[in-house]
């Protein structure tokens, strides 16, 4: 059933981002930041992005930020898991 729903979620934020570089239009915002966290854990949720083009290029430009990455290593001292 979960896998189902992050399947659909997903897909909706990939045409989200077909559309927009980030999630509320041209510029970084609260929803992306809001929403990053949930999408690292795709790993997790056995979703692979490279079936989801436009989210894996958002989750790309994000995951390199240096905030994100510095944010990311607390409280782990972890990289950010990054897709094939």
């Amino acid at each position: 059933r979960y896998f189902k729903i992050a399947k659909r979620i997903y897909g909706e934020l990939d045409t989200r981002l077909n559309k927009s570089k980030f999630l509320a239009g041209p510029d970084y915002t609260i929803a992306d930041i809001a929403t990053w966290p949930w999408i690292s854990r795709y790993e997790f949720q056995q979703m692979d992005l490279n079936d989801y083009p436009s989210l894996k290029a958002w989750y790309m430009r994000i995951s390199s930020r240096p905030a994100v990455q510095r944010g990311y290593a607390v409280p782990l001292d972890q990289p950010v898991p990054l897709p094939e």
